[in-house]
């Protein structure tokens, strides 16, 4: 007992520090605790105990829901630029699996670089006061597209990985729509319950709950999305993706709840995910220089996928130095990218000496573009501002 205690008063005490160490040094939290997971479980403590990977595991499946409510898509339909912002994510889709394969490095990784996630593109673009500028919304726009667009991917890899071409493929991804239509027209219901009742809803959503009614309503509905896509025979953490989508749909004004939605994934659920990530990742691969030049190429590929098709920059109204500050913030997917490597690994399409190698790159992509991009936005910001 007194050593389960002391793994979790060490994981809960890191995850504390973390942020505070991440904003001293202007990264982001969940690198450092994916480095502080990797030091306290190869030099520290000698194992996980069970309760720990099945925090990690609904870390995870919380986390990708936090990511769904992050997606707009009435934001998405309402800019008017929703294909251009579609089209911009696709050729890395298709020209980066070739690229490895051509390398001779399976082609999911290719897909796994092309990902793109606005999990670091907000508070980076808030911080940078980019966000209410034209750059910045096309920036958001492209990142909740190309978000969207990683999702359906893995969803599609996952139930194609395990049934193949075949009537049952088709036969599961037609029970996950049917299951989230529900999930839909379940959360629909709520929102006319709501509509009806709106002084209930305040006091849930805006005000001061002692009971939390509203947030244990959400971890359900995060939960539940994930059981739906697990019945339907694919990866959770799918199902409850979606969820969030569907959620921050249906629930158009969230205002002071939506900060509970975070409090309650980044302040306690989520770290316990990249802290068990960093436990899992083997110290040797650091050992071995050619593991770690692989992890700097593949995370200049990372940026060379973003680049890809910004390139005829003026064709979709950007100049250069725009491209460039939207490809560099574009190649930091951190968690899309950590979440993508555990679902290789899962499927068996990555080793788990590769899944490390895609966890290093994450860290070191997300370190370094982000803080590139801050040293670029006062020239961005003056720019667009004349």
């Amino acid at each position: 007992m007194a050593e389960q205690l002391v793994t979790l008063v060490m994981v809960v005490f890191g995850a504390a520090l973390m942020p505070l160490a991440a904003r001293r040094l202007s990264v982001p939290s969940a690198a450092l605790e994916i480095v502080y997971g990797m030091l306290l479980f190869n030099t520290v403590l000698a194992h996980h105990p069970a309760w720990f990977e099945l925090l990690k595991e609904l870390g995870l499946i919380y986390l990708m829901f936090i990511a769904g409510t992050e997606l707009s898509l009435r934001e998405l339909r309402s800019s008017g630029r929703i294909l251009r912002y579609v089209l911009i994510p696709l050729p890395a889709f298709i020209i980066m699996p070739f690229l490895m394969h051509f390398l001779g490095l399976p082609w999911y990784i290719g897909i796994v670089l092309a990902m793109i996630s606005a999990g670091i593109v907000i508070p980076v673009l808030k911080e940078a006061d980019l966000l209410k500028l034209p750059l910045g919304r096309d920036i958001l726009g492209v990142a909740l597209a190309g978000e969207l667009i990683s999702i359906l991917a893995l969803t599609f890899l996952n139930i194609f990985h395990q049934y193949g071409f075949t009537p049952m493929a088709l036969l599961d991804l037609l029970k996950l729509v049917a299951l989230l239509g529900l999930a839909g027209l379940g959360l629909k219901l709520l929102y006319l319950l709501a509509w009806w009742h709106p002084g209930h809803v305040d006091r849930v959503m805006r005000s001061e709950d002692p009971t939390e009614e509203g947030i244990r309503l959400v971890i359900s509905v995060a939960f539940v999305g994930g059981l739906a896509a697990f019945a339907a025979g694919v990866e959770p953490i799918l199902g409850s993706f979606m969820g969030g989508v569907i959620f921050s749909h249906v629930f158009k004004s969230k205002g002071r709840f939506e900060d509970k939605i975070n409090a309650v994934g980044f302040g306690f659920l989520t770290p316990f995910f990249f802290i068990g990530v960093g436990a899992a990742f083997d110290p040797v691969l650091l050992r071995s220089p050619k593991t770690v030049l692989l992890a700097v190429g593949l995370t200049l590929l990372l940026l060379a996928s973003k680049l890809l098709p910004l390139l005829p920059a003026r064709i979709i109204g950007l100049r250069g130095i725009e491209a460039f500050g939207m490809a560099l913030l574009l190649a930091a997917p951190l968690s899309l990218l950590v979440v993508a490597g555990t679902l290789g690994q899962k499927m068996g399409l990555l080793s788990p000496s590769l899944n490390g190698m895609l966890i290093l790159t994450a860290v070191l992509a997300s370190i370094v573009y982000p803080m590139v991009f801050r040293l670029l936005a006062p020239r961005l910001k003056q720019d667009k501002s004349k």
